[in-house]
C-alpha cells in the first residue's frame, strides 16, 4: 500500500491507469476508484468489497463529464433534469442501461449507476483517466471510512491512498432510481431532490 497526498495528481492518475485501487476522498465519504476497462483492477476490487455480482449491487460509474453519460445510461427527460440540477455532485442516479454499453462487469446488469463526484480533485483526474468505477472505501457491511487512515486499517489491500479526511457525520450519496414511473429514493443522503 502507497499513501499519496492529494496533490500529487499525475501519480493518482499513473496509478489509475496502471490497473491499481485508488482510495480517495469525494465530497460525500472515501471511496475506492478503478479504472472502467481494467480488468486486473476490477477483480481486486471486487475482493476488497467481497461483492457478489448476485447481490444486485453495483459499482457506481463516473463517466469523464456529464456529456459522456448517454454513452453508459438511456437518458429520459427526468434524467435530464436531475444531471442539470445535481450533477456533478451528491447524486447518484439509477438508470436504464445503454444497450451498446458492452462491458464485462455491466453486462450482468440492465441498469447502471451514475455519478460524478463534485469535488476538485475528480475534476482534476477525470480529463486524464477517463471513466471510472466508485465505490464506498469499507468491506461490505461496514460503515464507509472518512479518512485515510481508517481506509489503511479497514482496507489493508487497497493499492494506493490519496492522504486525507472527509466530513466527519457526511453520509454518502443520495441515490435515486429513474426507471420507473416516478422516482424512487433508493438511498438518502445529505442532499434532498423530492
Amino acid at each position: 500500500m502507497i499513501q499519496i497526498s492529494p496533490e500529487h495528481t499525475s501519480d493518482i492518475i499513473k496509478a489509475l491507469k496502471n490497473g491499481q485501487v485508488v482510495a480517495l476522498p469525494t465530497e460525500t465519504v472515501f471511496g475506492l476508484a478503478i479504472a472502467l476497462n481494467s480488468a486486473k483492477a476490477l477483480e481486486k476490487l471486487i475482493f476488497l468489497k467481497r461483492r457478489d455480482l448476485n447481490s444486485g449491487k453495483v459499482f457506481t460509474l463516473v463517466p469523464d463529464s456529464t456529456a459522456k453519460i448517454k454513452d453508459f445510461a438511456i437518458l429520459t427527460k427526468p434524467a435530464r433534469e436531475y444531471i442539470t440540477k445535481y450533477i456533478p455532485g451528491e447524486l447518484t442516479l439509477i438508470l436504464n442501461k445503454n444497450p451498446e454499453f458492452n462491458h464485462p462487469y455491466f453486462n450482468h446488469f440492465t441498469t447502471v449507476g451514475i455519478r460524478i463526484p463534485a469535488s476538485p480533485l475528480f475534476a482534476t483526474i477525470l480529463p486524464e483517466t477517463g471513466p471510472l468505477l466508485l465505490t464506498s472505501a469499507n468491506p461490505r457491511g461496514d460503515q464507509p471510512a472518512i479518512s485515510s487512515d481508517e481506509v489503511a486499517r479497514t482496507l489493508p489491500k487497497v493499492d494506493v491512498i490519496v492522504e486525507g479526511r472527509t466530513i466527519e457525520g457526511k453520509l454518502p450519496s443520495t441515490v435515486v432510481d429513474l426507471t420507473k414511473k416516478t422516482p424512487v429514493i433508493i438511498r438518502q443522503g445529505d442532499l434532498q431532490v423530492l
